[in-house]
């Protein structure tokens, strides 16, 4: 992936709760990448991206619109390979907390197609909000609910 991204990544010890400092034009913010094990799919863990607030929580929902919107989409795709790479067999569920994230997401993804798809698999979630996930191949002109992410 030659796309800029940040680079001093802050990894847990078990990989599974990474941070980074965003920087940008309203300053810089600690933002965390969360994987939390999904129950209802097998060896799959569910992505979550946030911003860490002054009082310690942490905001899955807000935009920062810092102006580095690509450099941190590059930055979780580097994440995403790191965690494969540390988990080999587990699988990656990415969704967004509303349609206009999702898509932005999509795009990302649509974006680095051609370097990803040479590491990973990649399926659209078809289900439409169900309880049960339904996945397909990824049709980069289709628009999906979420995303799964298989090492190949």
């Amino acid at each position: 992936m030659n796309e800029p991204h940040y680079t001093n990544i802050e990894k847990s010890a078990d990989y599974k709760v990474l941070t980074f400092i965003s920087s940008g034009r309203y300053g810089d913010f600690v933002k965390i990448v969360r994987f939390d094990e999904v129950f209802v799919l097998d060896n799959t863990y569910n992505l979550a991206l946030g911003t860490l607030l002054p009082n310690g929580e942490i905001d899955f929902h807000s935009v920062t619109d810092n102006g580095d919107r690509n450099k941190i989409l590059a930055t979780i795709v580097n994440i995403v390979l790191m965690f494969i790479e540390k988990y080999p067999g587990k699988h990656i569920y990415l969704a967004g907390s509303d349609d206009r994230r999702n898509y932005l997401y999509q795009r990302a993804i649509v974006h680095s197609y051609d370097d990803l798809i040479q590491i990973v698999n990649i399926y659209g979630d078809v289900s439409s909000g169900s309880d049960a996930s339904d996945f397909e191949e990824l049709d980069k002109t289709r628009r999906y609910s979420g995303f799964l992410i298989k090492a190949k």
